[in-house]
Formats: C-alpha cells, structure tokens, sequence
C-alpha cells in the first residue's frame, strides 16, 4: 500500500497533471495524422487542436465549485476516467463535426486537476514549504508538453492518429486508481497534539474575512490581474521566439527551436529556487514584482539592442524566455493561501480560467501589433505588460491579508 505523506500526494498529483496536459495540449504534435485522419486542411486541424483549451474555458469555474464541495481526490478522479473515456471517443468518430466535438469534451472535462491538486499542496504543506511543492507541481506543464512532443510524433507515424491520443488516456486510467488512493486531504489534528510534518494543520488557511469569501477585498482580484499581464510577454516569448530568430536573425528553424529548448531547463529550475527563496522569506510576491520589471527591462532590450548589434539577440531571447516562466509558482502559491482552504479550489480555478483568457488572446493582439508595426514590437508591447505588473502587484495588501 503507498504510503499516503505530502510528498506522495504530490507526485501522485504531478503524474495526474502530466495525464490531463498531455490530452489536452498533445493535438499539435500529431497534426499530420490528424489531417489524414479527417482530411481537413491545415488551418482547419489548427483550429481543432485549439478546442480542448476552448473546452476547458467552458467548464473550469464549475470545476472549480465542484472542487471545493466534493473534495479534490473525487474531483481529479473522476476526471481522468472522464479524459480517458473522451480520448476512447476518437476511434469511433469519422466526420469533422465530431471529431471537433470530441476534442471539446476532452478539454471540458480534463481541467481541474491543476487547480485540484494546487488545493492538495495548500493543505497538506506548510507554507514553509508551498513555495517549493508548488514550483514542482508547476514543472507538470513542461514536463507533460515535452513527453507528449517526444512520444506522440513517433506514435501517431507508427499507428495513427487515434492511437496516439490513446497514450494519454492509458496515462490517466493508471492516475487514476493513484489518485484514488493517496490524493485525499490530511486528517484534522487532534486539539492538543503535537504538530506533524505530514498532517499541517487546515486551520492556517481559514478564509479572511468576516463572511469568509477572500473576494470581498481587491488583494486576490490584484494577483490574477498581475497573472493575466505577465502571461502576455510569456505567451509572446513561447510563441513568437522561433519565428523572431528565423525571420528577424536568420537561423534556421531547427536551431532556434534548439535555442527555445534550452531555456525550459533553467526556466523550470527557476520556479524551484524562487519557490524555495519564497518559503525562507514569507514573502510570494515580492519576487513577482522584481521579475516583471527585470523582465520589462530585457525585453526593451531585446526590442531594440540586436537592430545595432545582432550577436545580442540570442542571449536576450534566451534571458527573457527564462524570466517570463518564472513567475507562476508564485502566483499560484499566493492565491491558494489568500483564498484559504475552503476558497481555494475555486480562486485557482478562476486563476487558470483568467490565465486560459490571457493565452488565448495573446496572439490575436501581436498578430495585430507584427501587421502594423513588425516582429520586434512583440517584445515592447510584451515590456509594457511587465511594467503594469510592477505596479499591480499587491505587496502590501498580501502581507496584510496573510497577517
């Protein structure tokens, strides 16, 4: 039997969240098999792959309600059959409308395992060690995109495209007996008990407030504000770094995507080490605030220094794809301890959901900003959203509500 402590809890989580990134944002990787599977042109399979990420924007608040009234164990659950049940969906589906409908259901019912298994790490870590557990549980994002970029290719050239997607759903019927078992919430201590590592006590995470909703105030309003900003020059940095080395530098694609590769490493470590810089100091958004404007200063760099020299352009795109990834752990961290334990599952649902918006809009806004003004303005528009997160950072009024 596993043995049930916060850090199974945690790995077990992380295995759920690789499940559910890998069916919802596998689908580009298997393109190709996808427009032979449905003889739909590219355009058209692009706009397939963008539904789950649809799906998920139309389920992820009730999500979030359901999480905190029944609890995140039968919430993440219940979701994974749920994703490998739609994943099955696929070998039966012939025609594009419901293929398209399909690939909805799968986003619809594979959200709430981030927010889920965010709820898990509030309750069972102390917030010494939040920052860390949940810098881990962010690497599930990465980490589950770079399985699926290396594994799905080679199986959808080997059996297809149904056959692909049916590798995550494999994944999440093996989460699911895991999370059954050990992903429930700690047991309340005893009045008079010694306090144990495994077991924190629910209790440092009661609602603020007199009526309890952590909304009545602006704070948590103010940190899904500063994640919907920062997600734009992240979104733009990921989507627009390649195309920029290639266009604007001359690399060839697999090069720069080489060069995109690279800063996934240092970015993932990065969320680890501010996690645990967070836990020493009691602070989660100081450092976001330090990021935003370190990052605006690299992307303004970034904008204009590679026009006078271009060797700069490569480090610079390497430097600002790294501090735009570092600021996620840390905001989930805070809006989970400012909502409190019975809040939480629905204020981080409302934080993927707002962050779901922010990345979703993101390219329509540079598609809009490269036809008038150019590739390299990406990055000063970026700068701008990084410069308005300096200022709507609620620093003071975080400490404040956790004091």
């Amino acid at each position: 039997m596993l043995l049930r402590n916060r850090w199974s809890v945690l790995t077990v989580s992380m295995v759920a969240q690789v499940a559910s990134v890998s069916a919802m944002f596998g689908v580009p990787f298997v393109l190709p098999q996808l427009r032979e599977a449905f003889g739909v042109t590219t355009a058209q399979a692009g706009m397939l792959a963008g539904l789950p990420s649809f799906g998920l924007l139309l389920t992820l608040l009730l999500w979030g309600v359901v999480i905190d009234r029944a609890g995140e164990r039968v919430t993440m659950t219940l979701s994974m059959v749920l994703t490998a049940s739609a994943l099955g969906l696929l070998w039966t589906v012939s025609q594009l409308w419901t293929a398209a409908a399909v690939l909805l259901l799968v986003g619809a019912v594979g959200g709430p395992v981030n927010a889920a298994s965010g709820r898990l790490i509030l309750v069972w870590f102390a917030p010494s060690e939040r920052g860390l557990a949940m810098g881990i549980r962010q690497s599930a994002l990465p980490l589950g995109v770079g399985v699926s970029s290396l594994v799905l290719p080679g199986a959808a050239d080997a059996w297809g495209f149904a056959a692909a997607m049916s590798l995550p759903a494999v994944l999440a019927l093996v989460a699911a007996p895991l999370v059954l078992t050990v992903a429930s919430a700690p047991p309340r201590r005893a009045s008079g008990e010694g306090r144990q590592r495994d077991r924190p006590d629910r209790a440092e995470t009661r609602p603020p407030g007199p009526a309890g909703s952590p909304y009545r105030t602006w704070t948590l309003w103010r940190v899904h504000g500063v994640s919907m900003l920062l997600g734009v020059p992240q979104v733009a940095m990921m989507t627009y770094a390649l195309v920029y080395l290639v266009q604007e530098q001359g690399w060839s694609a697999p090069a720069a995507g080489a060069v995109v590769a690279l800063a996934q490493v240092p970015g993932a470590v990065g969320r680890l080490l501010l996690g645990v810089w967070s836990d020493r100091t009691g602070d989660r958004l100081r450092p976001v605030r330090w990021l935003s404007a370190v990052s605006g200063g690299f992307l303004v760099l970034l904008t204009l220094l590679p026009v006078l020299w271009s060797p700069a352009a490569v480090p610079l795109v390497l430097i600002c794809l790294v501090l735009t990834m570092w600021h996620n752990g840390l905001t989930f961290t805070s809006v989970a301890e400012l909502a409190g334990t019975p809040w939480a599952g629905r204020a981080l649902a409302v934080q993927n959901w707002l962050q779901a918006i922010s990345t979703t809009l993101t390219p329509v806004l540079m598609a809009a900003v490269i036809t008038v003004a150019g590739l390299p303005a990406v990055f000063a528009v970026a700068a701008v959203f990084s410069a308005t997160a300096v200022v709507v950072v609620p620093v003071a009024a975080a400490r404040r509500a956790r004091s």
